[in-house]
């Protein structure tokens, strides 16, 4: 066990791996998987803590929605028919639903709220996101393993820092457009 934590910068690696889904899982799991196809520290402890991490900052999101349904207003709206109906999709779909929303880009909260708010089982959404979290990161780690290994030694440290300027641009399109999208609800 100690082997995993040979010395304190390597500690300080497992921590910011744990804590960073909090921030943001997708460049997250990219900077873990980064470090890993880069020899920084070993790859199981790498994707074991990105796991755990994962696993952390998405339980507690269920219960955002768990707690909407304490206020009247959000009760009875839960109660309408459309509202319900969705609800029963997302008991009778709740894989699939979990998947979407593990890897649809902004889908993630909005799911996991509403798998409170729709009182999906709580152990039901644990193991589905454990699911999806073990698919999702296990796809990332392959494909920067790989391609890491095209582009070989010397550039395999573009690759982290490559990933996170896509998302970086792909978070500044999201935030133009929607700034666009309010502009033009002031406008009517």
């Amino acid at each position: 066990m100690m082997d995993m934590f040979p010395d304190s910068y390597s500690l300080f690696v497992y921590i910011t791996v744990f804590f960073s889904p909090f921030v943001q899982e997708d460049a997250a799991v990219l900077y873990a998987a980064g470090l890993a196809a880069n020899g920084i520290n070993q790859w199981l402890p790498l994707y074991l803590t990105i796991l755990a991490g994962l696993f952390a900052s998405d339980i507690w999101k269920y219960w955002i929605g768990w707690a909407a349904l304490k206020h009247p207003r959000a009760k009875a709206y839960a109660e309408r028919e459309h509202v319900a109906d969705l609800g029963e999709k997302v008991q009778n779909n709740l894989m699939k639903t979990l998947l979407v929303g593990r890897f649809v880009p902004l889908a993630r909260v909005p799911t996991y709220v509403a798998c409170g708010y729709f009182e999906i089982s709580y152990v039901k959404f644990c193991l589905g996101i454990a699911v999806s979290a073990v698919l999702y990161t296990t796809i990332i780690f392959t494909v920067v393993h790989y391609l890491g290994e095209v582009v070989g030694e010397k550039l395999k440290w573009i690759l982290p820092l490559f990933a996170l300027a896509v998302l970086l641009v792909m978070g500044a399109l999201y935030f133009m457009r929607r700034r666009a999208g309010a502009a033009q609800v002031q406008k009517r």
